[in-house]
């Protein structure tokens, strides 16, 4: 079952709503929900591309990796020997 939900959105945001609902003929619920899903997913999926290494590298690699990502964010340039 829906639950009625309270937010505020900018006045641009609601105009493509809309007009996405408009042209899809669907509800403004169902592109927001569809939205929200799409979005969940591109970061379920970016989390996943991790997950190609899982059981590949010993702890202190892994600990090494993703010490290497949070103290450099920016920098391309590491080495992990893997």
């Amino acid at each position: 079952m829906k639950q009625a939900t309270n937010f505020r959105l900018d006045e641009n945001i609601l105009t493509m709503i809309a007009v996405l609902a408009k042209d899809l003929q669907t509800s403004k619920t169902d592109i927001i929900e569809q939205a929200v899903t799409y979005f969940a997913a591109s970061r379920v999926g970016r989390k996943n591309t991790l997950m190609r290494f899982a059981g590949t590298l010993s702890a202190a690699e892994a600990d090494a990796m993703l010490n290497t990502i949070q103290t450099d964010k920016s920098s391309k340039d590491f080495d992990l020997a893997l």
